[in-house]
């Protein structure tokens, strides 16, 4: 047998590092590289949404990333509790929080907060979210948007409308639909996503600003009429719904979205190689039947974008309800 000589053997070497050099990266395993369990926050109960959503990503993180990803409950304080644990601990990616809107209208319930709800944590990505409807009961008076609005009009909180809480996206897209449309209700706020529907249909209400999950079966059911969706386009859950902008209030859009953030300063090529993953789950239809059955769309809304969006929510929430003289607490 021929033996090898040390410039062929160098040959080899030189080819297989040109190989390697060559070879595609996986992006999502480029810098995100967990070197321990991961601790995926979620400042609520285990059964809620943002639960549910954190769940979902957290089975295709571990597979992705070859990481046990735990989803760690920390209840309290409309998620602050949870916030505050993340925003205080190390920027290299082992711990994260998922988070739902409110995490925006928080610093305009709460004279102090123990965090910067934009500038204390590294947005990675927006991943999911639901459009927030105004419905009413099947056989109210009003078949459309302008027929209530007319109404609201002519008879200046005489008309109820339900929320579920106080400063959490329903509430706050039913200010910005009395500011955008000229008309003022009377608020009552609930506890849960399904009690402003159920108020409707017991007639405790006349209407409610309720997220899409919470509405949807009973609008399939008949029981609920949507007046208008207040988002962009109209959602493909009920594409015979139309949007408050196709009814000329253009600016009313509110949702009800989930993301997940990290504490401050995380690396940006760490961010980068998290949103290569999360730009691929969301486009598999598997991911996309989940989030679907948890009545959600995805998004995808990347870094530096997804950041822009909670700037500029902390800032509109906190005008909205100062506008509607709720004082922070």
């Amino acid at each position: 047998m021929k033996r090898p000589t040390r410039r062929s053997v160098l040959a080899q070497l030189c080819g297989l590092a040109a190989g390697l050099l060559l070879a595609p990266v996986p992006e999502a395993q480029a810098a995100y590289q967990p070197a321990a369990p991961v601790q995926l926050v979620v400042g609520f109960n285990a059964g809620g949404v943002t639960d549910i959503v954190a769940r979902l990503f957290a089975e295709a993180m571990q597979k992705e990333f070859g990481q046990p990803f735990l989803v760690i409950n920390k209840p309290g304080a409309a998620g602050m509790i949870g916030a505050q644990f993340v925003a205080n601990s190390a920027p290299n990616g082992q711990t994260l929080l998922v988070i739902p809107s409110t995490h925006t209208s928080n610093p305009a319930l709460r004279k102090e907060m123990p965090y910067d709800a934009a500038e204390d944590f590294t947005a990675i990505n927006l991943l999911v979210t639901a459009p927030n409807l105004l419905v009413v009961k099947s056989d109210a008076p009003w078949k459309n948007l302008q027929e209530f609005i007319a109404e609201a009009k002519r008879r200046p909180e005489a008309i109820q409308w339900a929320s579920s809480g106080v400063g959490v996206s329903t509430h706050l897209g039913g200010l910005l639909f009395e500011h955008l449309a000229g008309v003022k209700l009377y608020h009552v706020p609930y506890k849960s996503s399904t009690d402003p529907v159920r108020a409707v249909l017991a007639g405790e209400v006349q209407a409610s600003v309720s997220a899409l999950n919470a509405a949807l079966p009973f609008i399939k059911d008949g029981k609920l009429r949507v007046l208008g969706v207040a988002s962009e386009k109209r959602s493909e859950f009920l594409p015979d719904a139309p949007t408050f902008a196709e009814q000329g209030l253009k600016e009313m859009r509110s949702e009800t979205w989930i993301g997940i953030v990290g504490p401050a300063k995380m690396p940006r090529d760490m961010v980068s190689s998290l949103n290569a993953f999360f730009r691929e789950a969301l486009a598999r239809p598997d991911v996309q039947a989940k989030i679907a059955a948890a009545g959600a769309e995805p998004v995808g809304i990347e870094g530096d974008a997804f950041q822009d969006v909670i700037r500029r929510e902390v800032k509109l929430n906190r005008q909205l309800l100062e506008a509607a003289g709720v004082k922070a607490e």
